[in-house]
């Protein structure tokens, strides 16, 4: 996809934004390609010091103009972090025209000998629970405005994956939640669309390794491993490029996709299993 260019600079031109798990990575790098596109944005995060940092990327982003952005910090799987996010952005700005619901955690511990319910419970509310119920309070506002919703899912959910399982089955959770939600959703107007990544080093497998050093060495050789595998390329994805797809599904452009899981993978998730056997 093309980077980030005049072409653009208007595509999401006022329209008001919600992305969750904005405060690092991908959310952060969806927030500020929305933010160089003439949207306004509210940026939800666990961490106040990262989040306060990420909105200021995109107020930089947007040219200085501050008023365009929110910071609301809480997490998703909290009822009341999830109605404020929409509460919040619509008294600021008036309306909802797009939720990206992006925030998502996984963990190394998550395959059939490995996984505790504890790990279970963290991932599916986080990935599955709490999406359903962010949409679910977004609804109401988007049917007003004919909005649209765009989930971060993943890759994994195209192929087999071990040894970690939990997540995998969380993200595919996603993908059917997004089909099913495009026929609900229909009648009012709103578009249901998801994205699935290949592997992009950001802070959601910050628990693999005991430090960060260890970390990106596993990086390193995971992502050589991946891209032997990829037919397009010769490079990882980068979180520009998934960006730029949520950016397009987001847009005026795509008014005729729904159900849509749109694979940003340089064609991976065509040729073979994902990881390693248990």
């Amino acid at each position: 996809m093309a980077s980030s260019g005049s072409q653009h600079t208007e595509q999401l031109k006022d329209k008001v934004c919600v992305v969750t798990g904005a405060s690092s990575g991908l959310g952060e790098s969806i927030a500020i390609m929305f933010a160089q596109r003439g949207a306004s944005v509210t940026l939800c995060g666990r961490n106040e010091d990262r989040l306060q940092a990420s909105l200021t990327l995109c107020v930089q982003a947007s040219g200085g103009q501050a008023d365009r952005f929110l910071a609301v910090s809480g997490d998703v799987v909290d009822p009341s972090a999830r109605k404020a996010i929409v509460e919040k952005t619509v008294e600021k700005f008036g309306r909802l025209d797009v939720l990206v619901a992006n925030a998502g955690v996984t963990d190394p511990q998550s395959g059939i000998l490995t996984a505790s319910e504890e790990t279970f419970d963290k991932i599916m509310n986080t990935n599955v629970k709490a999406v359903f119920f962010q949409i679910q309070e977004a609804v109401p506002h988007l049917e007003a405005s004919k909005g649209n919703i765009i989930v971060v899912s993943s890759m994994s959910t195209l192929m087999a994956c071990s040894p970690n399982i939990v997540y995998p089955m969380s993200k595919a959770a996603v993908d059917h939640m997004t089909r099913c939600l495009a026929i609900d959703m229909g009648p009012k107007n709103i578009r249901v669309n998801a994205v699935n990544p290949s592997l992009i080093p950001t802070r959601i497998r910050r628990d693999f390794a005991p430090d960060e050093e260890t970390l990106d060495k596993l990086y390193a050789q995971a992502l050589v491993a991946e891209i032997s595998k990829q037919p397009l390329g010769n490079v990882s994805v980068t979180k520009e490029a998934v960006a730029e797809a949520v950016s397009f599904l987001a847009s005026d452009a795509a008014s005729f996709l729904t159900g849509l899981c749109m694979p940003v993978d340089g064609g991976r998730s065509f040729t073979g299993t994902f990881g390693n056997k248990s």
